[in-house]
């Protein structure tokens, strides 16, 4: 697939994403409907269980008939508020202002209907004993149709209990909808950070890989055969090896030193007088958990501005050493102070150290460098010691 077929694809995809995200939002904010339903049915059994209470505490008249016709009533609101969450699992697409607005609205028709059921339960289906007596006080009391008053005043009393079941249930479905969003975002955060990692390792190949082949051209150049006959078996192990590594790997602090004597390897064939190499690594260490190929950028700059533009030997030293729960690492090289100093780098490969940890630690871990006490160069990176994950 070429540049051009690739970008369609992905422009499609995009679309496609775009399109579908209402379908996601409908599906992030849907409430469980058992845990919906048994939430209708819980509120109006407590209704109903409290009002029957306090008809007997109160002493009112036919306590049976009376709650049959509650009964009656309390269906009816399960009916209501039932119609209600159907309302409501239309607008989930919708924002949170536009679902709260919905159920706001959706519930006055709602109300009025459950107010009108209760007004022909107990007034006209059902009527209690004393139903004239209160009829006639509804009509004295409203010069209109008392019916309708009634209607309207228990629709406001009704209105704040249909409202707030349908804000909770609003607001239930939002933080499912956030919940949704929050591992989404996480999962891309990850699928970002493992992309990350990737690139910054393969950074660190090509970066190494033309170091290099500079040298073994300046070989060939010189002559010298089974120098670089020697290279080029060294950097096949190491390409070998380190190539067939996943990027995102952690390996023992043993396996990465072992990693980079491949690495030495090729360098020694370069410096055969001036190179050495010191490793100084507790024995209970071997076993921690690095990155790998984390050491390799650093050492390369040791070879680089340290050995390279030397006349004399020059020592690469690696320390080890746990510190307050972390892994602390030192790379420590001498500098010849009679040899030129080399170019300044574009600073890569201790950047991408740095940036590999972050990437995967944050900051717990880090990377720092600078003259040493000695008068060297001294590198130092530290990252939560760890032995089980590896």
């Amino acid at each position: 697939m070429n540049i051009s077929n690739r970008k369609d694809a992905l422009r499609d995809q995009r679309a496609k994403m775009l399109a579908a995200a209402p379908d996601w939002r409908a599906s992030d904010a849907r409430v469980n409907p058992r845990v919906a339903i048994g939430s209708i049915i819980a509120m109006w059994a407590i209704y109903f269980l409290i009002t029957s209470v306090l008809a007997m505490l109160t002493g009112v008249p036919e306590q049976w008939p009376s709650a049959g016709r509650r009964a009656i009533v309390v269906v009816a609101g399960i009916l209501c508020t039932f119609v209600l969450y159907q309302l409501l699992q239309r607008a989930q697409p919708q924002s949170f202002g536009a679902r709260l607005a919905a159920a706001f609205g959706a519930a006055v028709p709602l109300v009025i209907i459950y107010a009108t059921v209760n007004l022909l339960v107990f007034y006209y289906w059902f009527p209690v004993s004393d139903s004239a007596k209160i009829v006639e006080e509804m009509q004295s009391k409203y010069s209109v149709a008392w019916e309708t008053m009634l209607i309207l005043d228990s629709s406001i009393r009704w209105y704040f209990f249909f409202a707030v079941w349908a804000a909770l249930y609003v607001a239930f479905g939002y933080a499912n909808e956030m919940r949704a969003l929050e591992r989404r975002a996480n999962h891309f955060r990850m699928e970002a950070q493992t992309a990350q990692l990737r690139a910054l390792h393969y950074q660190v190949n090509p970066h190494f890989l033309f170091n290099t082949l500079n040298s073994l051209s300046t070989l060939v150049l010189k002559g010298s055969k089974s120098e670089a006959e020697t290279m080029i078996m060294n950097l096949s192990s190491f390409l070998r090896s380190s190539l067939a590594v996943d990027p995102e790997q952690l390996v023992s602090l043993d396996e990465e030193i072992a990693l980079q004597r491949l690495y030495l390897d090729i360098e020694q064939t370069r410096f055969p007088d001036r190179l050495q190499v010191e490793v100084e690594m507790p024995e209970e260490l071997e076993h921690a958990c690095v990155p790998v190929l984390i050491l390799q950028p650093i050492i390369e700059n040791a070879i680089k501005y340290g050995v390279a533009p030397s006349k004399g030997k020059i020592a690469v030293r690696l320390t080890a050493s746990a510190e307050y729960g972390l892994l602390v690492l030192r790379i420590e090289n001498d500098i010849d102070p009679k040899a030129p100093a080399p170019a300044s780098g574009t600073g890569l490969g201790l950047g991408n150290v740095r940036e590999r940890l972050l990437t995967r630690y944050g900051p717990t871990a880090g990377c720092e460098w600078g003259p040493s006490d000695s008068g060297g160069f001294v590198v130092s990176l530290w990252l939560p010691l760890a032995r089980e994950a590896c």
